[in-house]
Formats: structure tokens, C-alpha cells, sequence
């Protein structure tokens, strides 16, 4: 080896340790400041509200204040574009949902929802229940698929979701692609609105998280028909899963991660994940998730990031075979 080469490459592995101390040493140290977490939706959504109960937790654990970000529009493009244009140093997080992986195959974005960002850890996971307002006349699932075909042209049925891109969207149109019949989709600008216009009568059917779904049955409002995923709800085991219904293979869920922007040192990833597994393993945590009808996930970054991997590629197919175009 001549003594260019030689040179060469002691300042490689110089560099390289280099990087490596700090990176060490970066992590050791982090937090030393607030950390922001910029969620995708207004407040009072399930996001919103998985944040701000994380948030306690995690600022025990992390030793610094968790600040929430509101960030909502355009089905998540606008808190996701901040986050990939955010330093790459953990003080900058976002909570991301099933829209993430959605989201890019309906509209233009500037970033790739797997490569162009840090995943740091699945949260939780969660059902949508199909409710009817109680002034339709079905009992079940078949009953609506039939009322539903019924109906001339120019009175279709009317199906709300919660905004174009977002889960309850795709299961509306999946439903109705499966089952033959061409409603009306009316899509809102988040959860709040669209529920109560199912309450009031103003749409007729369509999807819901359990959290917002369980007090319109409880109240009359509402009659739940079926279940979006594999597996009844223990909350409501009456009511039966699409796959049951007729729909073979429905399965259609709505998760929550978060992530952070691409090269972020793994140590502080590291830090991050381990802190909101512990947080998710704790008895309040668990029993707020219980409560919404989901499930915790949680696990490694890489696993996250393979998540992201299989739903894109999956929401991807769903969107092509159900002819979904944004509106």
C-alpha cells in the first residue's frame, strides 16, 4: 500500500470513529430540550388524543416536555413535508396514521413514505366499525348491500368519510366496489363533522373508529352492521366482521406510528423507541388503547419501518383495484 493510499484511509477510519463519538455522545445527552410532536390532525381526533396521553409518560421518561403540533390538511401531506424538512436531531417527531401510506398514492408528495423517513416505532392499531343511522332500514350488513342496490341512480345511498386518503375512505369504497353498488361518498375535513352528520341523519352510512362510533350506538343514533378487521370487537361482539358478512378477506385497520426525519443517529432513534415501548407497557396506556377498541403494537424501529413497507405496497393495490382517484 503506497503512503497516499495509506494516508487515505486513516483519515477514513478517523472520520468514521469520529462519527461515531459524537453520535454516542449526541445520544447520551439527548434530550436536553422540549421535544415537538407534530400530529396530522386537528385536536380531539384519535391521534390527537393518542399523543397527548402518551405525552406524560414519555416526559417522565424522557426527562423534558413533549410539545403536540397540529398540523392538519391535505390527508397528512402538510405535517409530514414539515417533518422531512426538519433537522435530523429527535427534536422534531411526528405521529403519523395509516394515511401515511395512503396518502402518496393519491396525491403528489415530496417524500416517499418509507425512504424518506426515520421510523421510530408502531403504536397502536384500531378496527372502524360500519354504522348505519338508525332511519335506514337494515339490520345487517346483507340488508344494506340490498337497500343500497335498491336505490335509483340519482338517490344513491350516501357514505361519509372523514377525508379523502384516510382509512375510513378506502373502507367506504372497497365495501361498495366488492358489494356492487355505487354510492355517494361525501368526503369532510375530519372526524367531527362527519360524525355528526351521521348522527343527525344528514349521511347514512359509513365507517368509524370505535371511539367515536360507541357513543352514537349507545345514544340510538346509530346501528352498528360490521367490523373492518378479521376479529369481532370484544367491545361490540354482537356485531359480526365484513369478512363474515360476505366480504371475504375485508380487512381494513387504522394505525398510528411515529417517526422522525431520515438520519436521525440511530442512538437517539434507539432512545426514542425504547422510551414509547416502556410508555405502551404501562397500565393507563394500555387501558386508554383498550378503551378505543385497539390494540398496542409496538416493537422495533425496523419492524415499524416493514409495516410502512407492507401497507404501502398494500394500500397501493387496494387504491388501483378500487378505482380511488382524489376529489
Amino acid at each position: 500500500m503506497n503512503q497516499s493510499h495509506s494516508f487515505q484511509r486513516r483519515e477514513f477510519v478517523m472520520a468514521a470513529f469520529g462519527s461515531t463519538v459524537l453520535g454516542a455522545a449526541w445520544g447520551s445527552t439527548y434530550p436536553d430540550r422540549p421535544v415537538k410532536i407534530v400530529v396530522p390532525v386537528q385536536p380531539g381526533s384519535a391521534v390527537d388524543a393518542t399523543a397527548r396521553r402518551l405525552a406524560p409518560v414519555l416526559e417522565d421518561s424522557l426527562g423534558q416536555p413533549l410539545v403536540i403540533d397540529n398540523r392538519p390538511g391535505s390527508a397528512g401531506l402538510i405535517a409530514t413535508t414539515q417533518l422531512v424538512r426538519s433537522p435530523a436531531d429527535g427534536y422534531t417527531l411526528a405521529m403519523v396514521a395509516s394515511t401515511h401510506c395512503i396518502t402518496p398514492h393519491l396525491y403528489k408528495a415530496s417524500f416517499h413514505p418509507v425512504n424518506d423517513v426515520q421510523p421510530i416505532v408502531a403504536l397502536t392499531s384500531g378496527p372502524l366499525v360500519f354504522v348505519v343511522h338508525t332511519a335506514v332500514p337494515a339490520k345487517d350488513v346483507r340488508q344494506f348491500v340490498a337497500y343500497a342496490r335498491s336505490r335509483p341512480e340519482s338517490q344513491s345511498v350516501t357514505m361519509g368519510n372523514s377525508g379523502n386518503g384516510t382509512p375510513i375512505h378506502i373502507a367506504g369504497a372497497l365495501m361498495s366496489l366488492k358489494a356492487g353498488f355505487n354510492p355517494l361518498h361525501v368526503a369532510y375535513k375530519g372526524l367531527g363533522a362527519y360524525s355528526t352528520d351521521l348522527a343527525g341523519g344528514q349521511i347514512e352510512a359509513g365507517f368509524l373508529p370505535l371511539v367515536a362510533a360507541a357513543p352514537l350506538i349507545k345514544g340510538g343514533q346509530v346501528r352498528a352492521l360490521g367490523v373492518s378487521t378479521l376479529k369481532r370487537l370484544a367491545a361490540l361482539p354482537e356485531v359480526p366482521t365484513l369478512a363474515e358478512s360476505g366480504f371475504s378477506g375485508f380487512d381494513v385497520d387504522s394505525w398510528v406510528a411515529l417517526i422522525a426525519p431520515k438520519g436521525t443517529p440511530l442512538t437517539i432513534v434507539e432512545r426514542l423507541n425504547d422510551a414509547f415501548n416502556k410508555a405502551l407497557r404501562t397500565p393507563e396506556i394500555q387501558r386508554f388503547i383498550a378503551e378505543g377498541g385497539g390494540d398496542v403494537i409496538g416493537g422495533s424501529a425496523k419492524a415499524c419501518e416493514n409495516l410502512f413497507q407492507r401497507e404501502f405496497a398494500e394500500y397501493g393495490r387496494l387504491i388501483a383495484d378500487a378505482g380511488i382517484k382524489a376529489e
